[in-house]
């Protein structure tokens, strides 16, 4: 390793100057910045970070200094990504999804960093560095963040290149629908009515038979409700005390099976004269739902637990909702609209396997009937046909 790279920083009349030494020539870059305190400050964090290029045998004089006298930044990554944060207008869940993606995984990187000398091994390496403590997906979804931050910095005209541009998503393995089967959600059913209260039971015995969202259920209002048409308005979710909009931003309108509204007509007797308006709450508080948390904590698995079976998330009652009308023979196009999905091909790439069992063989029946009609060989002809293996 060579000598340890050394500079100035230097307070001109109007300016600012900095000196170091590249490869034994003396360099002298004058800043177009008044050297006022923060610009000084700023300054030695320019002059520290092209000290550590020079000793890394990385430096670029165009990486710094964009022209004479003007530098292209001087902004480290953690300062502009907090700028950029209070320029966004998100929900408070998402706000707090975004920071956390930033004070987690990329600020403990290159939070110290120049915006404009990050490079994609430095991402690279950070990506490496955090897969050992989150999942892929994790990444993924912080990468959707570091991926915005660069975009905006160069619509601010602060970098050329974007060091995301080639970095691509980590491969993971998508969790999929783990439902229950028919007699596993009547046996959950009824542990939750035999040993919980009333109203941890409607609350369950709803989600398994609308389908819902756990954040969609926990907002759901009696003026939601419309008795006469046997539908329910779903227009909004909660999550962790803020109420929003559903997930893909749609209203929905969904029908009432006779055993959601006689869930709903136990319900009413502890919620239904409540101000709040919510149709769920919780027992433990007398207060509507904030989230799913305690929920699971206090009811969900000890009933999972005491039953022997597998743990899964409470979100498995939609994914169990669906695959049940699905085996029984629904249409697809309506379960997509209860559910809320955008449009079926988000039903056939959830579900595929449970609506290709649907038919129970009916339509493989149909088919092979088909073929045997229509000229081809049969079995038999194809036993006399086929080729004589040597002994």
């Amino acid at each position: 390793m060579g000598r340890r790279a050394t500079g100035t920083v230097e307070a001109l009349s109007s300016a600012i100057r900095l000196k170091f030494t590249v490869h034994g020539v003396r360099h002298a870059e004058t800043l177009d910045l008044k050297p006022t305190a923060p610009n000084l400050k700023a300054s030695h964090r320019i002059l520290a970070q092209v000290l550590a290029a020079i000793q890394a045998g990385v430096y670029r004089r165009e990486d710094f200094f964009a022209g004479a006298g003007k530098p292209t930044a001087t902004q480290t990554f953690a300062e502009y990504a907090d700028e950029w944060l209070k320029t966004l207008t998100l929900e408070k869940s998402t706000r707090r999804s975004y920071k956390t993606a930033l004070e987690a995984t990329w600020k403990p990187a290159l939070g110290d960093k120049l915006l404009v000398v990050i490079r994609f091994s430095d991402i690279r390496k950070a990506i490496a560095d955090r897969a050992s403590d989150v999942s892929g997906k994790t990444i993924n979804n912080h990468l959707i963040v570091l991926r915005s931050v660069f975009s905006t910095a160069i619509a601010d005209g602060l970098l050329r290149e974007d060091p995301t541009e080639k970095i691509k998503n980590l491969k993971h393995q998508a969790a999929g629908p783990d439902p229950f089967t028919a007699d596993e959600k009547e046996s959950v059913l009824t542990r939750l009515r035999e040993h919980s209260d009333d109203r941890v039971w409607n609350y369950y015995d709803f989600a398994f038979h609308t389908g819902l969202r756990p954040s969609e259920e926990i907002a759901l209002k009696w003026s939601d409700i419309d008795w006469g048409r046997k539908k329910a308005m779903i227009s909004r979710a909660q999550v962790d005390y803020e109420e929003k909009g559903t997930k893909t931003h749609r209203v929905r309108e969904i029908d009432l099976s006779r055993r959601a509204l006689a869930v709903l007509a136990r319900q009413r007797q502890h919620t239904f004269m409540k101000a709040t308006g919510y149709v769920f709450e919780n027992p433990n508080t007398g207060r509507p739902w904030a989230g799913v948390q305690a929920q699971l904590r206090c009811f969900w698995n000890p009933a999972l637990r005491a039953l022997g079976l597998r743990h899964r998330d409470a979100y498995q009652t939609r994914h169990t909702f669906a695959t049940l009308l699905l085996m029984g023979g629904v249409n697809p196009t309506y379960i997509s609209r209860q559910l809320g999905h955008a449009n079926t091909g988000m039903l056939f790439k959830v579900y595929g396997r449970w609506i290709e069992g649907a038919d129970k063989g009916a339509e493989a029946a149909k088919a092979d009937a088909l073929m045997e009609h229509t000229g081809g060989s049969t079995n038999d002809e194809l036993s006399r046909n086929r080729p004589r293996q040597d002994m």
